[in-house]
């Protein structure tokens, strides 16, 4: 569980302080669909698809420290590379979609995670970009109602 809260919690956080102090606006808008989202399809993977701890009753417990850090911090450098650095939209969800992919890669071959029901990485790939369209989606919702510029 060690390595679980220092590669999704505290690594994370160091660039989180940083998006924080800088762009607090965007943290504080897009941090919580973050997690709201990471949490939603974490608590179903849990359940059905993979599992990182085996000796916890409840399954989707190893996934708070990712839900809380590495991917809602993914999220905000999502919309920072929309909004801030007019990235194309395609580019955009290509790198974050197959960057966090290869990041599950490398804890699926380090034995850290493990894939149940015929789960495999392209399938992570997918929740990785529904993640991602959900999270554009909120955020053209924002920009729409003139509360993010």
């Amino acid at each position: 569980m060690l390595f679980h809260i220092i590669v999704g919690f505290i690594l994370p956080w160091v660039l989180g302080v940083y998006l924080f102090r800088n762009q607090t606006r965007l943290f504080i808008t897009f941090f919580p669909i973050g997690v709201a989202v990471a949490t939603l399809i974490n608590d179903i993977g849990f359940n059905y698809f993979w599992e990182m701890e085996k000796n916890f009753k409840d399954l989707s417990l190893p996934s708070i420290p990712y839900n809380l850090g590495l991917y809602p911090i993914l999220c905000c450098l999502f919309i920072c590379g929309i909004h801030y650095k007019k990235v194309s939209t395609l580019i955009t969800f290509l790198v974050f979609t197959l960057g966090t992919s290869f990041l599950e890669s490398l804890i699926v071959l380090l034995g850290k995670l493990e894939y149940r029901n015929e789960w495999n990485i392209y399938w992570s790939s997918v929740s990785y970009l529904m993640a991602y369209l959900i999270l554009y989606g909120y955020y053209k919702l924002v920009r729409k109602l003139i509360l993010f510029k």
